[in-house]
């Protein structure tokens, strides 16, 4: 796993680094002082961990860790200061470590990022990708990756779980038939779901993942049969 590790302290950064080097699935890939600078470095290279300091001058952790959270990356926050373990956590971080770090406390953070690294990509190689050309670049998706994919005119965005949104020139209809059977629903006109992420259904509306999702009138007795036959396999 590629990592790096963001922290304003010297040798904070040197220590995490020398217990990095007793890993052998771990590469450190960077070292920054401030998370502008570790920004940069994700916008140049994919990068699969991150041990992030919180309290930093002009930019703390927690904020860093919610504007990459589509990127998809995992993070460990390394502090002194326990009070902020709960919005560590809001943020989804894989583990929280209280400075001073001791190496076990750090092997057990690994070993849970190692494993959730692996399920991963357990899932995406389940699963064979789907690939699209747009703007002269080839996307590769997973559809176990994708919450919903939506219409629009002539387009459609394809919404993934970490990883945002890609918008594409193509008609629902057609993704429809490149899609996995089972798992994807089209429950409107301009709405195709997969039910991996569904959360809960009311009325004329669907939750997928933290999105309400409208339910076309039409195919509402067929959505409803659908979910009970899928949750009942």
């Amino acid at each position: 796993m590629k990592c790096i590790v963001v922290d304003d302290e010297r040798i904070a950064r040197e220590g995490l680094n020398e217990f990095i080097k007793e890993f052998d699935f771990l590469e450190s890939v960077g070292n920054y002082a401030n998370a502008h600078l570790a920004l940069n470095k994700l916008k140049k290279e994919p990068v699969d961990l991150i041990f992030l300091d919180i309290q930093m001058p002009v930019w703390n952790g927690v904020d860093f860790a919610e504007t990459i959270k589509e990127l998809g990356v995992m993070i460990i926050f390394t502090t002194a200061y326990p009070e902020f373990a709960l919005k560590g956590y809001k943020v989804n971080a894989v583990d929280y470590l209280l400075k001073p770090i001791f190496f076990e406390d750090f092997k057990s953070a690994v070993y849970k990022a190692k494993k959730l690294y692996e399920l991963m990509h357990e899932k995406e190689s389940s699963s064979s990708p789907l690939l699209f050309k747009e703007n002269g670049a080839l996307h590769k998706i997973y559809p176990p990756h994708i919450l919903y994919i939506s219409a629009l005119q002539n387009y459609i965005e394809i919404h993934q779980e970490d990883k945002g949104k890609l918008v594409i020139h193509q008609r629902l209809k057609n993704i429809l038939k490149e899609l996995p059977e089972g798992d994807f629903l089209q429950i409107h006109k301009s709405y195709i779901v997969n039910l991996k992420y569904f959360k809960s259904m009311k009325d004329s509306k669907m939750l997928i993942g933290n999105l309400e999702l409208p339910i076309a009138r039409s195919r509402k007795a067929y959505v409803l049969s659908y979910i009970k036959d899928y949750f009942n396999k």
